[in-house]
């Protein structure tokens, strides 16, 4: 076993005692998975679904999201129900997991927070006919992820934004914001900017081109 997989390892015998129907298991070259039945409960702790699933450790966790797979054949294997080609499921865009995983996660987080959400919203897509709060799939998801976390539709200003917190200091509480709003920084994006220049230099990077080679055309103008 790999550091990953010796840290999933102990991590996933660690929590699965708060769901009584998954188990730890070992799949062929020790590569360590959880698998079972993840039981879904509404606000009173009473049982309202449950889903069979298969959580598979990734190569680099916890610097990367588990592989996650619906194993009960209830969720058909297509982007338009958030599941990838290789029919592990679509839980997040890719700029937010890098994010969510810049300084490692938790075993516990991730299901907590990350999967068991994931399937309330299959079960509502199941009841319903439609996800609730969805996002766009692929490339136009991922750029929706970053419009959202800036509050605007302006790819232009995103970029702009980036490349600000890429090569600048935070600004002075009182001074203007760096988006152009003309608001004071500290009522404007003084949450976006400190959460992003968190990040690694080259993750911040990384977005910025991303953002460039999705709207080429947008983003001659600068």
């Amino acid at each position: 076993m790999n550091s990953s997989n010796y840290l999933f390892k102990e991590e996933a015998l660690g929590c699965i005692s708060k769901y009584p129907r998954l188990k730890y298991v070992e799949e062929k070259e020790g590569i360590p998975t959880i698998q079972g039945e993840l039981i879904l409960k509404n606000d009173q702790g009473e049982e309202i679904d449950s889903y069979k699933i298969r959580i598979v450790c990734s190569q680099d966790y916890p610097f990367s999201f588990p592989k996650v797979f619906e194993t009960g054949g209830r969720i058909p294997p297509n982007i338009e129900w958030h599941v990838h080609t290789d029919r592990h499921a679509c839980i997040c865009t890719w700029p937010e997991e890098l994010i969510l995983c810049s300084q490692g996660i938790k075993l516990s987080y991730f299901i907590e927070g990350q999967v068991i959400p994931y399937f309330f919203n299959q079960k509502h897509r199941e009841t319903f006919g439609f996800f609730f709060n969805e996002r766009a799939h692929g490339i136009r998801g991922n750029l929706d992820f970053f419009k959202e976390e800036f509050r605007t539709n302006d790819l232009q200003l995103v970029f702009h934004c980036l490349q600000y917190i890429k090569r600048n200091k935070e600004p002075n509480r009182v001074h203007e914001c760096f988006c152009g709003s003309g608001k004071k920084y500290r009522k404007c994006h003084r949450e976006e900017f400190r959460k992003f220049k968190a990040l690694p230099f080259e993750m911040i990077d990384r977005f910025i081109k991303f953002i460039k080679s999705s709207e080429p055309n947008l983003l001659l103008e600068l």
